[in-house]
């Protein structure tokens, strides 16, 4: 009697060293679990962007506007329209879901994306023979990369990366168990190829490589071999340099103001300097909102390519900062998403348009800071622009429909 007792307080007394243990581990995941979500972060980081960026697109456009014989709040303005828009058009992307983006539109996209590309071509090839202008084609500062009138502009690039992300994730899923086949890679040359040829034609390098990063980036995690990774990443940076090397022009006289600025200092380097001079200028809490020297017809693209420039000077180094952190947390939730993602298509979306984001502020951030020669590429979400900001947006609510399907 006494040993059974004595066994069953045995047991009680195992019992009770072994439930908080118990108790400990659900405790612990449902601290994870209450976390913030990615998407959550997601919306988060891409909204602060946003809302920074109508405020430093209306400082930074604010004089050029005056000069314009137009309202100081003209441009701002316009940001804004473009931002209320790409919320809608986002908020309907998020609804859709995954597998009526993979099986329906997926393939319409990339059909556009050429077709569109294909008139921008076309304008410049009847362009250098002499021939008619494609209507609605547009060049501005000898770059033919615009569709439209001279009041709304549509960048068609903007929507290629989306629907090159699109396609290639849909291709990679749909024949899977051929990765690492020669025959898997052709038709992604072709169309790739084609889709860069033509965004190459409109003197537009910087998108140009950008695309095949985002394709490199999602063939090496869809399980392409690394040699092969390694071999197209090899012919891309050939071809990249024949370009440069042979139809150098203003990219060579780009280079060479990146090495030496001062040397260029009323040239190329010129606006390398004027960016420069606003980060030092900045310090570490700024000269203030709306107190930028450098808009005041200093600083080209100032509320375009160079906005973080204007940024630096305004709001410091912290401002600065704040940006660079915002993309951060912008990345570590789409790989999340990803990770999370039950299906290879919902992966390889939402790598690609972290992969896009990403690398795209990346070279951004280090054109105006001076550690990549310039480039005519905006800061996503910031930059003044309606089809970029706008395909963003979308792009964000892509990201949450992958994450809603988790």
């Amino acid at each position: 009697m006494s040993s059974r007792t004595s066994g069953s307080r045995t047991s009680g007394s195992r019992g009770s060293r072994s439930s908080p243990k118990r108790r400990s581990r659900t405790a612990q995941v449902e601290v994870i679990q209450v976390g913030p979500k990615a998407e959550h972060m997601l919306l988060g980081s891409a909204g602060l962007l946003c809302l920074l960026g109508i405020v430093m697109v209306y400082s930074a456009s604010s004089v050029a506007s005056v000069q314009a014989s137009q309202a100081n709040w003209s441009t701002g303005a316009k940001q804004l329209l473009w931002m209320v828009l790409g919320l809608g058009m986002g908020l309907i992307a998020s609804k859709i879901p995954i597998r009526v983006w993979r099986d329906r539109i997926a393939p319409v996209m990339i059909l556009v994306a050429l077709g569109l590309q294909f008139l921008l071509a076309l304008d410049i090839i009847l362009g250098a023979v002499g021939g008619p202008h494609v209507p609605f084609a547009l060049t501005n500062n000898g770059a033919t990369r615009w569709l439209g009138t001279e009041s709304a502009q549509f960048q068609p690039s903007d929507f290629a990366k989306l629907a090159l992300i699109l396609w290639l994730a849909r291709f990679l899923d749909r024949r899977s168990r051929e990765i690492g086949s020669t025959d898997l890679l052709k038709p992604i040359a072709v169309v790739t190829g084609s889709l860069a040829l033509m965004v190459m034609l409109g003197d537009d390098l910087g998108t140009t490589l950008l695309l095949g990063v985002i394709v490199i980036v999602m063939l090496f995690l869809a399980g392409t071999p690394l040699r092969q990774v390694g071999g197209i990443t090899g012919l891309a940076g050939s071809l990249a340099a024949l370009v440069v090397l042979f139809f150098g022009g203003f990219r060579a006289e780009r280079i060479a103001a990146y090495f030496n600025p001062a040397g260029h200092e009323t040239t190329t380097g010129y606006q390398l300097l004027q960016s420069q001079i606003g980060f030092a200028s900045g310090g570490l809490f700024g000269s203030g909102p709306g107190n930028s020297r450098a808009k005041w017809g200093y600083l080209p693209e100032a509320d375009t390519d160079f906005i973080l420039a204007i940024i630096g000077e305004e709001l410091g180094l912290l401002g600065s900062l704040l940006v660079v952190g915002a993309f951060v947390v912008f990345m570590f939730a789409g790989i999340r998403i990803a990770l999370r993602s039950s299906s290879q298509f919902g992966r390889l979306v939402a790598i690609g348009i972290t992969t896009w984001i990403g690398v795209q502020a990346m070279i951004n951030i280090m054109v105006t800071v001076g550690a990549l020669p310039t480039k005519g590429i905006t800061l996503p979400f910031v930059s003044y622009g309606g089809s970029s900001l706008m395909m963003c947006m979308i792009s964000v609510g892509v990201m949450v429909s992958v994450a809603r399907d988790s």
